[in-house]
């Protein structure tokens, strides 16, 4: 083994350690939405890097123990809040991940003209047919998400749609794999209506998300628009800085 590789196998060795000492504290001393201590004052508790302490907390967020809210910290995470990593999954998948049983209730499906928000989106034409299936999202039977997708009707006829399978596996049989999304996040207030089928009050927060999906050819197939229970769901993002010129 080269020197380098057994740098690579040390520093291995001693995030997977202070991960596992994060993780005991957690069990032992600290509950739901308590602040982790910063990096700073891990790096000086085990006597390692600030590297060594993020991919210690990266680990523990892939767990789903904690989650980071960006400018503020680290926090323990609820035994039912769920957090995204960057990457393009299903809602299903999402859920499979944390080990959550996903299910759906159909709010609606029926065939719609685009609006001038969803046509542009999505390449069409105003007024051009889309199935619309508005769902309520549910993990462990508990709701978590109030989804309104619009997929072209030349891509996904309303007739077409099975009733309990995932979209994205029905969209990937008939050729149209989702490759890629771009995304749009904003902090909402929810309506009544809304609030009444999350299960929360009138006028609590939650995350509205925007999404425009492309097959692997570049062609646009779905516009969703989705509601998550802010107290439920977080988005993980990781961000880098460009080298100064």
């Amino acid at each position: 083994m080269t020197e380098q590789q057994q740098q690579t196998v040390a520093r291995t060795y001693k995030y997977v350690a202070v991960a596992a000492a994060i993780r005991h504290t957690i069990e032992t001393s600290l509950s739901p939405f308590d602040a982790v201590p910063s990096e700073r004052d891990l790096m000086a508790l085990y006597g390692v890097s600030r590297m060594t302490v993020r991919q210690a907390i990266a680990t523990l967020v892939d767990e789903g123990l904690v989650y980071n809210v960006h400018g503020s910290g680290t926090y323990v995470g609820a035994p039912d809040l769920v957090s995204k990593p960057p990457k393009l999954t299903s809602f299903t998948e999402d859920m499979a991940g944390r080990g959550l049983k996903a299910s759906s209730q159909i709010l609606a499906l029926s065939l719609e003209r685009a609006d001038s928000a969803v046509a542009l989106s999505l390449g069409l034409s105003p007024g051009s047919e889309c199935t619309h299936i508005r769902r309520l999202r549910l993990a462990d039977d508990k709701p978590m998400a109030i989804e309104d997708v619009y997929v072209p009707r030349t891509i996904l006829d309303i007739e077409q749609f099975r009733l309990g399978e995932s979209l994205y596996q029905q969209l990937g049989a008939a050729g149209y794999d989702v490759l890629r999304a771009e995304q749009t996040i904003q902090a909402i207030t929810l309506d009544p209506e809304a609030g009444s089928l999350l299960g929360v009050a009138p006028n609590a927060s939650a995350l509205s998300v925007t999404r425009v999906s492309s097959s692997r050819h570049g062609q646009r197939i779905e516009f969703a628009r989705t509601i998550y229970r802010a107290d439920r769901y977080t988005f993980q993002l990781t961000v880098t800085r460009d080298a100064e010129k």
